[in-house]
């Protein structure tokens, strides 16, 4: 009894290191200056600054993300890389768009987060409830493209590869009509691209996602419990061929909401010429200097250490209801659009044509595709006062139009054989598609799906050959 008194303590003081311990590594920024010899890139970039950070996951624009925006005014980058997973799980983009306000001459790609927030990403692109992408902006944002980088010395391809994680990713697509004698430099959220980078001969990878394990002992279960092939390269330098890649730790969390012994980075990179290295192109990487800045202590940064947050997650969106007549929606008012998966090719919009209740239907534009549609990101769950799914769709087009519907009662479980699926053919017109509840049943063991619990509603054009728009309106249940 007199050993178990003294363990308590022991315990404690203990958990108290370690919450400590946590708390410094989770904001305190390191700020690191790598001089590369790279003779190519040093041809085009010679002189200039290069600034690479990932992985912000932003609730808000907090004090280390102020930190990094002074950083970046006092180091004055001449270019500015961003890697992906710019938002918390289903987070606001609001934060993010305010920290983007602040950057200047950037260049970034999406990560696997940012998909998460399907009725936000758009913002990023597009301008304001308009399918035109905006023509002025401070961070470009490239998918599966490329651009040229007119240094003072020369000029680069900076190659952006859309989220590989979330199979966005196309190299080929990115690396279209290029020129292969200029240096070349690729940008993607995760290094599993780091093979096909150097089969095709780019000169240097920036990525990130992995967050350096976020924990210490991430690197040691590598290959053991975390199978993901990007784990293979943590953080830090890589080299394959003559390509060299840089994996950056990231700033934010994502998982766990803190860091313990691997601590959030802003990397600066400078590349060099010496002829004494010029028989192959990439040699040596020479750390400079290392500077930690340490965010001002507050009650919101122990609050996102214990993973507590102190505003509203996701994107703000109401509880979607059924309403007294049974309509799920009828596309009436604005405020329905915020349930569909807004994403680059796709189109909503209200419009007056081809409404069967009301004065309004939705217009859809979806591009070509396997599996191009609308997704409603909340739905009302309990249907079981209904026994009819109901809606209308109008086709504009002589050709049929395959229209997919899918329906699930699982949150988790969407395997082909434990959900609704259904393919109507839709002729020229407007088309009554009538679903009764006992013929919902899943594709393999023909179980009637539980109407007191749906979790997933989605329409979409299976293996769409080009750019289509329709007009769906008056979904209900009867």
């Amino acid at each position: 009894m007199k050993y178990f008194r003294l363990l308590i303590p022991a315990f404690l003081i203990l958990a108290l290191i370690l919450f400590a311990k946590a708390y410094y590594d989770t904001y305190t920024l390191e700020v690191r200056h790598y001089r590369i010899v790279h003779s190519r890139l040093a041809e085009a970039l010679g002189g200039a600054k290069v600034v690479f950070l990932s992985d912000l996951h932003m609730k808000r624009l907090g004090p280390r993300e102020q930190e990094i925006l002074s950083v970046l005014r006092e180091e004055k980058p001449d270019v500015i890389l961003l890697g992906g997973d710019y938002i918390s799980f289903r987070g606001s983009y609001d934060p993010v768009m305010a920290f983007f306000h602040e950057l200047k001459n950037a260049y970034a790609v999406m990560g696997n987060s940012d998909y998460y927030n399907e009725n936000g990403s758009c913002v990023l692109c597009h301008k304001s409830m308009s399918p035109e992408l905006k023509t002025e902006q401070n961070v470009a944002f490239l998918r599966n493209r490329s651009t040229i980088l007119n240094a003072a010395s020369g000029r680069l391809t900076l190659i952006g590869l859309d989220d590989p994680v979330s199979r966005k990713s196309n190299m080929a697509e990115s690396l279209r009509g290029n020129d292969p004698t200029f240096p070349s430099m690729l940008l993607a959220h995760t290094p599993e691209v780091f093979e096909e980078a150097s089969a095709r001969g780019i000169d240097f990878v920036l990525a990130g996602h992995n967050h350096g394990g976020q924990v210490i002992f991430a690197r040691y279960l590598k290959g053991r419990m975390l199978v993901d092939p990007a784990f293979e390269y943590l953080d830090g330098f890589f080299q394959k061929g003559r390509t060299l890649m840089y994996v950056g730790r990231g700033v934010g969390t994502s998982f766990l909401p803190f860091r313990l012994g691997v601590r959030p980075e802003v990397t600066f990179f400078q590349f060099v010429d010496e002829e004494s290295e010029a028989e192959t192109p990439v040699r040596t990487v020479t750390l400079l200097n290392e500077r930690q800045q340490t965010a001002a202590f507050s009650i919101e940064n122990i609050a996102d250490l214990m993973g507590i947050s102190n505003t509203a997650a996701g994107s703000g969106r109401s509880k979607h209801t059924v309403s007294s007549s049974g309509k799920l929606f009828d596309f009436e008012s604005d405020d329905e659009l915020q349930y569909l998966n807004w994403e680059c090719g796709k189109w909503f919009e209200r419009a007056t044509e081809h409404a069967t209740s009301g004065r309004n239907s939705l217009k859809v534009t979806v591009p070509a595709g396997q599996y191009p549609g609308i997704k409603f990101i909340e739905i009302e769950k309990n249907w079981s006062a209904y026994s009819i799914f109901k809606l209308d769709v109008h086709n504009p087009d002589a050709e049929p139009l395959l229209f997919h519907i899918r329906i699930d009662d699982q949150e988790s479980k969407w395997e082909y054989g434990n959900r609704y699926d259904r393919v109507f053919v839709l002729q020229k017109g407007t088309n009554h598609i009538v679903i009764p509840f006992a013929e919902m049943k899943t594709n393999v063991s023909q179980r009637i799906l539980d109407a007191r619990k749906i979790e997933h509603l989605m329409f979409v054009i299976p293996s769409n050959d080009r750019k289509r728009t329709f007009c769906i309106d008056n979904i209900r249940l009867e």
